[in-house]
């Protein structure tokens, strides 16, 4: 025994002298080298390593980025963040989120904006995830350019884009196949996101940028998330990024900053402000004191009764309960599939059993939220492209399409609109007291629907009931609205509203020598001239130039969605045709080399191919619609040429006008605030009189 601890104390001396003789400095970078786990809320010394359990580590440095260590690392500088064209200062220490095991870096400085970045390795997934939250500390709104730069080694054979499947033309995620064999996934936004970084991949070199614009609010403080991982092979990352589940993804953030988080869609579970309860095993029952019952509900169905009558929903479609309103609080009843419905329930406790099978009464005026367990089947995402009503008390119904026409008196007239060519029509504008109106095709204008009421049927129960329109904030008739691309023909007014469509129609146009009469189907261009509301100038088809004064004081307008309507010539801003119609004579000649397409002569064929495809993309048009009564071999070789048009189209890139910028906007989202259901400002309940 004596001898064994004679032998440990020389190999402790030995240790002390070995450290002495490599010098302290040299242990120390060994030492803030190595992977640390600190306990609960440790700090730690940057740089700080995760391991990735395959013998590599994703090391962390001061201000954020990440490099790869181990048996052939991808990532040699990832996540580089700029914040207005500045890199955030960087810290020498992080800490440790105590309970979720992020890698923290607090109070990183750029620009006048402050960065925290949230950083965690996903052991289950594989992945790194970052959580970069900007706070704009300064008394006015500021912009925040974000780019983000990640730079790989072994250099980069093949790489691809992966688009959302909701949103063809905006890119999800970056894949990139190294030299070393291993691919890399960069992942920018969530599926159905509205907020979408610009990423570029300069083809043969080895990184990657996302640039993103954000406007902070003074005060206020967004977050941008992003995922890093590394895959077998390219088709292995597409079908990792087109399987991530954004709120399973989500789930594990906390409430708080998962509202921060701008581009990943986070609708579903969340009622305004109030975060709707699940349970996973059993149900629960949460009270206004904060405690928690976990049983199973004996409730069989709900009578709600509400301001447009009684509602009637069986139990297998609600999947929680939320009571809003301090003094007389009312119910909000969310079903399975995003609907909300507003009023009291009928019956004034709720019946629960225990997980120890006693059976308890909960007085519904004690409970502050009701999570039924997830059931079997349910889906993942609400999808809100059924015709809807939401309502200013935060309801939100399925309804039945309505057959009538909606009348909206507008600038242009009064129209009646068919509701098939209605997206949306808002009553909540800041701006003013009128309507908004998107149709389908992407165009939007004000208005005033003249109806007091709307009569519509609930699509649950098949229930007929009406809508005060005071009491409506939003009609919605089509979730969908056809994108506006740098090829869609627009019409921007100087009153903001946007129409997407063609003019019709001849116009008259007194030029300094002469009236020329054009049809509008050829006009590329139509604006005012410079500081005059008479004077516009008009660029046809072919590119020629004509001023002057328009006879007419108001254009004729087709929308693409089937709408005709007359626009006063004083109202327009821009007019915008980036495919416009050729003339007669232009027409004659295409149906002339149309006619060599079936020439017994192959030379002859190939050269009317040849004509038609240095017309350029204005041929277009006029070729779809003749190509039907063409022979089989003519109809091959237009589809050729329409090809060849389609690839000049888009090599051509035009510049993008005002009116293009300010399209495709979407409909905005109507807030739902169920803590107004039926209350003034001062949660003071209104008169039954009072009451939408």
């Amino acid at each position: 025994m004596i001898r064994k601890k004679l032998a440990a104390g020389l190999v402790l001396v030995a240790v002390v002298f070995s450290f002495a003789d490599t010098g302290l400095a040299q242990f120390r970078r060994v030492f803030n080298a190595m992977p640390q786990q600190p306990g609960a809320g440790g700090t730690v010394n940057l740089p700080y390593m995760f391991n990735d359990g395959n013998g590599g580590q994703y090391r962390i440095f001061g201000n954020g980025w990440l490099q790869q260590q181990g048996n052939m690392p991808l990532y040699s500088q990832g996540a580089m963040l700029t914040i207005n064209g500045q890199q955030p200062n960087g810290n020498n220490q992080g800490r440790i989120d105590e309970k979720t095991g992020e890698l923290i870096l607090e109070n990183l400085q750029a620009n006048g904006l402050t960065l925290t970045r949230r950083i965690m390795y996903d052991k289950e997934g594989g992945f790194v995830r970052y959580i970069d939250i900007i706070k704009n500390t300064q008394a006015q709104e500021q912009v925040a350019n974000l780019s983000m730069q990640t730079n790989l080694n072994y250099g980069v054979n093949a790489a691809s884009f992966v688009a959302d499947p909701k949103k063809k033309d905006q890119n999800l995620a970056w894949i990139a196949q190294t030299g070393a064999g291993q691919s890399v996934v960069e992942v920018y936004a969530g599926k159905g996101s509205k907020v979408f970084p610009t990423l570029n991949w300069p083809q043969g070199n080895n990184f990657v940028t996302a640039a993103l614009s954000m406007p902070i609010p003074a005060g206020k403080e967004v977050a941008w998330m992003h995922l890093h991982k590394c895959v077998a092979t390219q088709d292995v990352g597409t079908q990792w990024v087109n399987g991530i589940k954004e709120s399973a993804l989500l789930k594990s953030i906390p409430p708080a900053l998962r509202r921060m988080i701008v581009n990943f869609p986070s609708t579903q579970g969340w009622i305004g402000e109030i975060e709707l309860l699940r349970g996973d095993l059993l149900d629960v029952v949460e009270l206004r004191s904060g405690d928690q019952f976990r049983g199973t509900l004996k409730e069989t169905a709900y009578t709600l009764q509400t301001f447009y009558g009684p509602v009637n929903l069986p139990v297998e479609k609600v999947v929680g309960i939320i009571n809003v309103g301090q003094f007389r609080p009312r119910q909000l009843l969310v079903t399975s599939d995003g609907q909300i419905f507003g009023g009291r329930v009928k019956k004034e406790t709720l019946d629960l059993q225990l997980s120890s099978g006693q059976l308890t009464q909960i007085p519904v005026s004690q409970i502050s939220r009701v999570g039924y367990r997830k059931r079997a089947g349910e889906t993942e995402d609400w999808v809100f492209e059924k015709p809807m009503v939401l309502t200013r008390s935060g309801e939100r119904m399925v309804i039945k399409m309505p057959a009538a026409s909606l009348d909206v008196a507008t600038r242009y007239g009064k129209l009646a609109l068919k509701p098939e060519s209605v997206a949306a029509v808002s009553f909540q504008n800041e701006d003013n007291s009128v309507h908004e109106i998107f149709l389908t095709d992407g165009s939007k204008f004000a208005g005033l629907l003249g109806a007091e009421a709307f009569e519509v049927t609930l699509d649950a129960g098949e229930q007929a009931v009406k809508f005060p329109a005071s009491a409506v904030a939003r009609l919605q008739f089509s979730g969908k609205v056809t994108d506006v691309d740098d090829f869609t023909p627009t019409l921007r007014l100087v009153n903001e509203d946007l129409l997407v469509g063609t003019l019709t129609g001849k116009l008259s146009l007194e030029t300094a020598f002469d009236t020329i009469t054009v049809n509008a189907t050829e006009i590329r261009s139509l604006t005012h001239a410079k500081d005059t509301v008479q004077d516009v100038q008009v660029v046809l088809w072919d590119g020629t130039s004509l001023s002057g004064q328009l006879q007419d004081a108001d254009l004729s307008c087709q929308l693409n969605s089937g709408v005709a309507m007359k626009v006063p010539v004083t109202l327009v801003e821009e007019y915008s045709q980036p495919q416009p119609q050729p003339s007669p004579s232009m027409v004659e000649k295409i149906k002339g080399i149309l006619a060599d397409l079936n020439n017994d002569d192959w030379k002859q064929r190939d050269r009317a191919s040849a004509a038609l495809v240095s017309m350029g993309p204005v041929a277009a048009g006029v070729l779809k619609q003749l190509r039907p009564k063409q022979s089989a071999e003519a109809q091959k070789s237009i589809d050729i040429v329409l090809q060849k048009l389609e690839e000049q189209r888009k090599a051509q890139k035009p510049v993008p006008s005002a009116a293009h910028s300010a399209a495709g906007a979407g409909i905005p989202d109507v807030q739902i605030v169920p803590q107004a259901l039926f209350f003034n400002q001062n949660d003071v309940l209104l008169p039954e009189d009072d009451q939408p």
